[in-house]
């Protein structure tokens, strides 16, 4: 099967921190963390090592490893970091065809500070993945293809999302999508009047309260259900004393008229849903050694073993395994696994993992 892959790349220069070198704060009445060392300090480092990341390169190498025939659309640089892009993409067999070069911008780079709970702290320069223009998405990019997926898109490159989406749909493949929260927020009613034209959306909990806000009642709960039900779906999403319901917001994406919407909650497990059940995947156990890549490990598996005609449990299984995978990784890509390894290591789940609701029981 044919996936054309739209979106960003970067060059991840990442550094692996000791616990013991560097502090983390928590807000004690909020929910942000904070990584701090002392100014003007040379900080040891376990380990810095320079790798190939960006949404759209992970989800591309992420299929091609699932045995796909992937092309992607890339917007880099002229530089020599441009090149180590295109000979890593063209080493995983991802067809280059379509990846563009200007002398305007920068290849887009990221340093990454890994350290305690391995959730690094990310500084970015986005580069050439913010001169991506619509009049560079041309209809026949999308012949015989049968997934297009659409990483995050930033700044103006976001505005080509609508273009992308409806030619998708138009050459009759499954369209999926992964926006950012930038692009949720900035660009919110620009996604969902393009939504019409998508068939999986992809977010994860902080992104599905950027999207909602405004849109969905708000609550003063501490929850919406009793017992040991998942937390999206007892403690609802959004800040607290103004929760919105999963299940309100699945409605309201499912009316749109987008059939699948995922949403990943880190170290819990993520959700997915339509307009019947919200289905809840537990994440695998592993030793965390970053968690970047780890949500575009999950949703580019997801959709490539959905497009490829696995079963809703063999789809989020292979997702789980394969975020785990990376999570247990210090880089985005060299953790993800083949097809024949995940149909492996799903054989020996256990099928209870996967939890189903009922909307019309949630929304009783």
């Amino acid at each position: 099967m044919k996936a054309l892959v739209i979106g960003g790349a970067t060059i991840d220069v990442i550094t692996s921190i000791d616990t013991a070198d560097i502090e983390c704060i928590t807000m004690k009445n909020a929910t942000n963390s904070y990584l701090m060392m002392e100014q003007g300090k040379k900080v040891e480092a376990t380990r810095v090592e320079t790798h190939i990341g960006g949404g759209a390169c992970n989800a591309a190498v992420a299929m091609a490893r699932m045995g796909m025939d992937v092309r992607s659309v890339l917007k880099l640089g002229t530089d020599v970091e441009a090149d180590r892009v295109l000979a890593r993409l063209t080493q995983e067999k991802v067809d280059t065809r379509y990846v563009m070069k200007t002398p305007e911008e920068q290849t887009g780079k990221s340093v990454v500070v890994s350290s305690h709970d391995r959730n690094a702290g990310i500084f970015v320069h986005r580069g050439a993945n913010t001169s991506l223009k619509a009049s560079e998405i041309e209809p026949h990019m999308f012949d015989g293809v049968d997934l297009v997926y659409v990483s995050t898109l930033s700044s103006q490159s976001a505005d080509a999302f609508p273009k992308i989406v409806e030619l998708a749909k138009k050459a009759g493949a499954y369209v999926a999508a992964n926006p950012g929260i930038r692009q949720l927020r900035r660009r919110r009613q620009q996604v969902l009047e393009a939504l019409q034209y998508v068939d999986l959306l992809a977010i994860n909990q902080e992104e599905a309260a950027a999207l909602a806000e405004g849109l969905l009642a708000v609550h003063d709960v501490d929850a919406f259900m009793d017992g040991d039900a998942p937390e999206l779906l007892k403690h609802g999403i959004g800040e607290n004393r103004a929760k919105m319901k999963l299940s309100d917001l699945v409605a309201f994406v499912s009316e749109i008229g987008c059939e699948y919407l995922i949403v990943t909650n880190g170290a819990e497990g993520a959700y997915l849903a339509n307009k019947d059940a919200i289905h809840f995947r537990k994440s695998v156990p592993c030793v965390v050694e970053s968690t970047i890549g780890a949500g575009d490990a999950f949703n580019a598996t997801f959709v490539a073993a959905l497009v490829q005609k696995k079963t809703i449990w063999t789809a989020l299984s292979m997702a789980a395994v394969n975020g785990a995978a990376v999570a247990g990784s210090l880089d985005t890509q060299s953790g993800l696994m083949t097809m024949e390894a995940l149909n492996k290591r799903v054989l020996s789940m256990d099928s209870s993992k996967v939890q189903s609701y009922q909307m019309k029981d949630l929304n009783a």
